[in-house]
């Protein structure tokens, strides 16, 4: 019987609800009505179930049933359902209509109702786009739901969807407060479930600063592993979650990894083309990866899939339009969102006026910028020459230097300088034709395009040394590693190893929280080391569906180590030399194969 299972099981703790979708009446009416009455009923069925957040009777059940049987509160009791979704599909005088009420099963109110109208010429086109709609307007309402009810209870009675969902409310308020808040969601999570990918897939963003730069960090390399590490996991113990995907895909679309980005992305849609979040998550990642075309379709079919979208849909569809050109249109939709959702939304209005003559409105804007950076970004500190530029091209990685530099035109034409007084963009000076990347002691020594830094050693300098010694050859990332990573073997851990993993895990939990109740914090930081271990040990074997997961790809491990760790010592060199740090992200290419291709040549002293 379906839904005959322990309520409180992991599994079912990860769902936001369990849904029946029955017809409205008997379909004993005319043939064709009733063919196509069944027809929309499983389409609706067959969207449903692509959503990871809903579980769904099968058609053939939902079908079968006799009249009595459709009552909510019987199919609650037989089914375990929470919800019920009553389809009609009735003829009309110009077309086909549709009537679909979304019913909690154990209250028996019915909390959403639609009527559709599809015309007779194109109906069964139509009513395919009407089931992917009804079923993404379900699943919001079913979210939002579930949500109020959570913010209602105490942490200690949550279940893991309804962390994750409070978790993800907590990082859109963007404060290092709301962070720490959704880590601690997260967790919770976990210790319901530690094998729950989505938590470890918040956890990762709760980490990565570059796709929220409300607030600065201190820690920014750390966040790096820790961002990189959890994502990992996520995809490790759920790789057929379009959610974890597009999580994945932001993280190397953000690291300038375009082709490992898109490949996350690109399996996204393969799992859900008509999950409307993941859809608007997507769409700007997109226009990034330079095809704002595609871009505005999966914007556009997000808004129409999920009218009750939340606020942060309008900022984010602007970078589509952006880097479309089609600038009128994305201020009138970033005009809609709530002021100061980025820290760079004044910049990138400044901008797209700046662009459209309307010169004005881009210097009104420019204060509000500066602004938001002092508040946001530095503490209230001035920024350093150079910083502000830095940060808001950090926070849009462009694949396509057109884009950039459309962006940079535009700054510059609002007017934008500098805290510093200096201008945007210090190009007057002839390209640096020498430099020096090289180690003294613990600090490495920088010079180019004559201003000279020294920084603390860091993983990435020496490989970056490497690759400006070896100009426009391609070096294996393998070789970059510098060491050898044990290859496949076969299946990482038989079933009985993972139950004694699982049973390893909640025997340290509880371990963990009374050496936390007694303030012993050696103890504590023992359990929490061997705790990390033993979940990262199981991650690494549970793979679709609870099978042993095949050892990974060593060249696949090597390639994304040694790509962060590149793009996180880049990122440290623009903070003390901006010019070098901007130099190095133009020129340095990561992948399988790593290489050093500058548009100009430059002498190096390595050593």
């Amino acid at each position: 019987m379906f839904f005959q299972r322990d309520p409180s099981s992991p599994e079912q703790d990860r769902r936001a609800a369990s849904v029946a979708v029955v017809p409205f009446a008997p379909l004993a009416l005319e043939p064709e009505t009733a063919r196509t009455a069944t027809g929309f009923l499983e389409d609706v069925i067959a969207e449903l179930a692509r959503s990871p957040d809903i579980e769904v009777l099968a058609a053939r059940t939902s079908l079968s049933l006799s009249p009595d049987q459709l009552d909510p509160r019987s199919l609650m009791e037989a089914y375990g359902v929470t919800h019920v979704l009553d389809c009609a599909v009735r003829p009309g005088p110009t077309g086909v209509q549709v009537k679909v009420n979304l019913v909690e099963a154990a209250a028996g109110r019915v909390v959403w109702a639609e009527r559709y109208e599809a015309p007779l010429r194109r109906a069964g086109e139509v009513l395919e786009d009407i089931a992917v709609q009804v079923a993404n307007h379900l699943t919001a309402r079913v979210r939002l739901t579930r949500l109020a009810q959570a913010r209602l209870r105490p942490l200690t009675s949550l279940r893991a969807q309804d962390c994750w969902l409070r978790g993800l409310e907590c990082l859109r308020r963007s404060t290092p407060e709301s962070d720490e808040e959704a880590r601690r969601l997260f967790e919770r999570a976990l210790s319901i479930d530690p094998t729950y990918a989505r938590a470890y897939a918040g956890l990762s963003l709760s980490h990565f600063k570059r796709w929220n730069w409300r607030h600065a960090t201190p820690r920014e390399e750390e966040d790096d592993r820790a961002c990189l590490h959890y994502a990992a996991r996520a995809e490790g113990l759920d790789e057929m979650d379009p959610v974890v995907q597009v999580v994945c895909g932001r993280l190397y679309v953000y690291a300038r990894d375009f082709p490992q980005g898109r490949r996350h992305l690109d399996r996204a849609l393969e799992l859900s083309p008509n999950h409307a979040d993941c859809l608007m998550q997507i769409a700007p990642l997109w226009a990034y990866l330079g095809e704002p075309e595609q871009a505005l379709e999966m914007a556009a079919k997000a808004f129409r899939l999920n009218p009750l979208h939340e606020p942060w849909y309008y900022f984010v569809s602007f970078i589509p339009h952006f880097v479309a050109r089609d600038l009128a249109t994305g201020l009138a939709i970033f005009e809609r969102s709530p002021p100061d959702q980025i820290f760079e939304q004044s910049a990138l209005m400044a901008a797209s006026y700046a662009h459209l003559g309307r010169l004005d409105e881009a210097r009104a804007q420019i204060p509000k910028f500066l602004e938001a950076f002092r508040r946001d970004i530095t503490g209230g500190r001035e920024p350093r020459p150079g910083e502000a530029l830095q940060h808001i091209f950090d926070s849009n990685p462009f694949a396509r230097d057109e884009d950039a530099m459309f962006l940079r035109e535009g700054l510059r034409l609002a007017g934008l300088a500098d805290i510093a007084g200096g201008p945007l963009v210090v190009d007057a000076q002839p390209p640096a034709d020498s430099g020096r990347f090289a180690r003294q002691g613990g600090l490495w020594e920088l010079e180019f395009a004559g201003r000279r830094a020294l920084l603390p050693d860091m993983k990435g300098f020496s490989d970056l040394a490497l690759l400006l010694a070896s100009p426009r050859e391609r070096i294996h990332c393998m070789e970059l590693a510098g060491r050898l990573v044990e290859g496949d073997s076969g299946t990482a851990m038989d079933a009985k190893a993972r139950a004694a993993c699982q049973r390893r895990i909640q025997d340290l939990q509880a371990d963990l929280a009374e050496a936390e109740r007694d303030n012993d914090f050696a103890r504590t930081e023992r359990l929490s080391a061997e705790l990390d271990g033993v979940i990262e040990q199981l991650s690494a074997a549970v793979g679709l569906g609870g099978r042993g997961r095949r050892l990974g790809d060593p060249a696949e491990k090597a390639r994304t180590a040694v790509t962060w760790r590149i793009r996180s010592a880049i990122r440290k060199i623009g903070e003390a030399h901006p010019a070098l740090g901007r130099h190095l992200e133009a020129s340095i290419r990561t992948g399988a194969f790593c290489a050093y291709q500058p548009e100009n040549a430059v002498r190096w002293a390595v050593g």
